[in-house]
């Protein structure tokens, strides 16, 4: 799910429109702390109220997104992507800035679901658009801009194509500079990345990364599902390099979320 508050959007104060914007709202801290079946049933009950409400044609698609999020965090990559797919065709041809944001944010969970199905073209070609939009529509769209970068900095990162990672990642921390403050989950998960890739060895670069991901861990919380995501790239690169010290770590702390 988004982390930026996407369901602010929904500003009409009838009781519906507040019951839409209080389950959302509950769904996401669900989906924070790693309670997945909780959010899940919330997003649902919240797709059925968002049916009547006046920014309908925002509040459905926002809920499928929240909805294929969830169901990526579980796993669920065919079911994700259906919801995902009936998001992205209702957004893509909307021209207001809202409604493209919304469909940058939707571009983002599509490249995480081609990430996990193996296709990385794809899922840098779904991100490159999706910051693109975001850069398009100006300052509302900074916040996801950073998520989306981020996204790429960390596919780029696991293909070890540094020199792009670091040119996106500069841009991730002056935006970040604008939109959150120096201890805020995101700007740890952003300062971690640029962290990395600062001249140093292979060992202490592997060191400031499991460092990294404990800053997160303390940051995010230990069930948020961008632990999971950071961790199996980590394991990912520590296998490559045959690190079998680290990687057993690695491995039991992904274990013990």
């Amino acid at each position: 799910m988004s982390n930026n508050v996407i369901a602010d959007v929904v500003v009409s104060d009838d009781a519906q429109s507040r019951r839409w914007r209080s389950l959302f709202a509950t769904a996401r801290m669900a989906y924070e702390v790693g309670q997945f079946r909780d959010a899940e049933s919330l997003l649902a009950r919240a797709l059925e109220v968002a049916k009547e409400l006046p920014e309908r044609e925002f509040a459905l698609p926002s809920t499928e997104i929240g909805i294929a999020a969830v169901l990526l965090a579980e796993h669920k990559l065919k079911d994700a992507e259906s919801r995902l797919d009936k998001a992205l065709k209702s957004l893509e041809g909307h021209a207001d800035a809202l409604h493209r944001e919304l469909f940058a944010v939707a571009l983002r969970f599509h490249a995480q679901i081609l990430c996990e199905k193996g296709d990385e073209k794809e899922a840098e070609s779904a991100l490159l658009r999706s910051i693109s939009i975001l850069k398009e529509i100006g300052w509302r769209g900074n916040a996801q801009r950073i998520f989306s970068l981020c996204d790429l900095c960390g596919l780029y990162t696991l293909q070890n194509r540094l020199a792009e990672t670091e040119a996106h990642i500069a841009e991730a921390m002056l935006l970040m500079g604008q939109e959150f403050e120096p201890g805020s989950p995101e700007y740890v998960r952003t300062d971690m990345i640029y962290t990395v890739l600062r001249p140093m060895s292979d060992s202490a670069r592997l060191d400031a990364v499991g460092e990294g991901i404990r800053r997160m861990e303390y940051s995010f919380g230990g069930k948020h599902p961008n632990i999971e995501r950071a961790l199996k790239r980590y394991i990912h690169v520590l296998e490559e390099k045959c690190d079998t010290t680290r990687l057993e770590e690695a491995k039991k702390q992904l274990e013990h979320r």
